[in-house]
């Protein structure tokens, strides 16, 4: 007579196209294991160890996967309450997407791509062949014309608004050699302040800066004679939005932000049309390209 099976062999099926690590070059890197997933910051300091579930015949067959973590969260504050997590992780085309939240800047989506060795291995730096071309004085271009803000970089030190003067690389990624940025030169820093690493684009430099409880259109530096002839990104025209979006079963506040009084109600409202999608805030009509926030009272979609 047979015994029974006590216990069942997990029968898990997990993709080795998932497997190894995963990196999207400055702010994140993952490694995976089956059902285990560990990310690090750019500190190279553990953010995240968790679990995680996936669809491995979806992913194999190369379909848009959907990876379930176990724990979500990156990191908290003094009180204990999520600051950063992951929204969303999905494997899409052989690259991971990353939707990052940050109650104080919104989303972000990261991608990161699959390497074959350890954390922040995959830099180049490139300061020969940029540093020499990058000397000098950059104008800040605004949407009023005032222009004083600067950002300088003599030899491999930079002066930026808002941040001491610090050493910095130029650098790309070994997968991504055409999109070039200024880091500062201890890797494992953020000696930029309150901005974030910068991208160098022909003719321009640009960056976010990262503002209490707001997102900032895209900052764009360019020689003061070329301001005008530059082509500005879309991105830098956009107008400041408020990030206190609200996550299902959280609401979100920075210390110090104060909710504003609820808005009387308008007294003339237009005929709404039939169908017409509405902000569920203040009831605004959405145009057919509203995107993720109410264009009258900022709200998330």
């Amino acid at each position: 007579m047979k015994m029974k099976t006590l216990f069942k062999k997990d029968k898990t099926k997990y993709s080795e196209s998932l497997n190894g690590y995963w990196e999207e070059g400055y702010h994140y890197y993952v490694e995976i294991r089956d059902g285990a997933m560990t990310v690090r910051d750019y500190r190279r300091e553990i953010a995240l160890e968790t679990h995680i579930s996936y669809d491995a015949d979806r992913l194999e067959r190369g379909e848009r996967t959907v990876i379930s973590t176990e724990d979500s969260v990156l990191s908290r504050d003094g009180s204990g309450n999520p600051f950063t997590m992951i929204e969303e992780l999905a494997y899409e085309n052989g690259e991971l997407k990353l939707l990052y939240y940050y109650t104080i800047m919104g989303e972000t989506l990261y991608t990161l791509k699959k390497v074959p060795c350890g954390p922040f291995e995959h830099i180049i730096i490139r300061d020969e062949e940029y540093l020499p071309r990058l000397q000098g004085r950059w104008v800040e271009w605004s949407k009023n014309g005032k222009r004083t803000d600067s950002l300088t970089i003599f030899g491999d030190r930079l002066t930026i608004p808002g941040a001491n003067r610090v050493q910095v690389h130029v650098v790309s990624y070994k997968y991504d050699r055409d999109r070039v940025y200024i880091v500062p030169a201890n890797l494992t820093s953020s000696d930029f302040g309150a901005w974030t690493q910068i991208e160098v684009l022909p003719d321009m430099l640009t960056t976010r800066m990262i503002v209490f409880d707001a997102s900032v259109p895209l900052s764009v530096f360019a020689r003061a004679d070329m301001l005008d002839k530059i082509e500005i990104p879309p991105a830098a025209k956009e107008p400041i939005r408020s990030t206190m979006t609200h996550i299902p079963g959280k609401m979100f506040m920075p210390i110090g932000f104060k909710p504003e009084p609820t808005a009387p109600e308008k007294k003339e409202k237009k005929e709404k049309k039939e169908g017409a999608a509405c902000c569920p805030c203040c009831g605004f009509e959405l145009g057919a390209d509203h995107g993720k926030f109410c264009p009258e009272c900022g709200s998330m979609l």
